[in-house]
């Protein structure tokens, strides 16, 4: 567990939200994966995860479980990082 005393607001703002997508499922999948990246992501990359985090959770599930890949291009790497974390 990150020790949130060092992390910026945007941040613990990014953890919480991925930690409240909706269901236990994108909880789990997007919460751990967040609280254990973010303190080596810097402003740029929070923002961007920040962004995928505002797709819907079907649309978010299904990219990272594989069942569509109709993501944009430049969530590729993010999609990928998430799916080696999780050993997806």
């Amino acid at each position: 567990m990150v020790e949130h005393s060092s992390l910026t607001d945007k941040q613990k703002r990014l953890i919480y939200r991925a930690n409240h997508r909706g269901t236990k499922e994108m909880d789990w999948l997007m919460g751990k994966y967040i609280e254990a990246s973010v303190a080596k992501m810097d402003e740029s990359k929070v923002d961007h995860v920040d962004t995928l985090l505002k797709f819907s959770e079907p649309e978010i599930e299904g990219w990272l479980m594989g069942k569509t890949s109709d993501y944009p291009d430049e969530f590729s790497e993010l999609i990928v990082e998430i799916q080696k974390f999780h050993k997806l």
